[in-house]
């Protein structure tokens, strides 16, 4: 493959493409799909910081609409969409 000697091939798997996306692709493509994994980490990072903090009782200030519901009048978690204080 000609993507064997890039950063992140390491034994004893090698470079790892198990759907094969990368088969037939260039550099361009490669480099594409890199940067794009990178980013979708860096998303679910902030996507799960923001769930621990909201988990400790950390919430923002202000409000969330123009309503004035402040974001710290709706329930932390999967209760923020299901339950009698839902967002509406």
């Amino acid at each position: 493959n000609a993507f064997e000697d890039e950063l992140g091939a390491q034994p004893p798997l090698g470079f790892f493409d198990p759907l094969g996306m990368l088969a037939d692709a260039d550099q361009e493509r490669f480099d594409r799909l890199r940067y794009v994994e990178l980013k979708h980490g860096r998303i679910c990072q902030l996507a799960f910081l923001g769930q621990i903090v909201t988990r400790g009782g950390v919430h923002l200030s202000g409000s969330i609409d123009q309503a004035g519901h402040s974001f710290d009048s709706y329930p932390n978690g999967i209760a923020a969409l299901f339950g009698e204080n839902a967002i509406p």
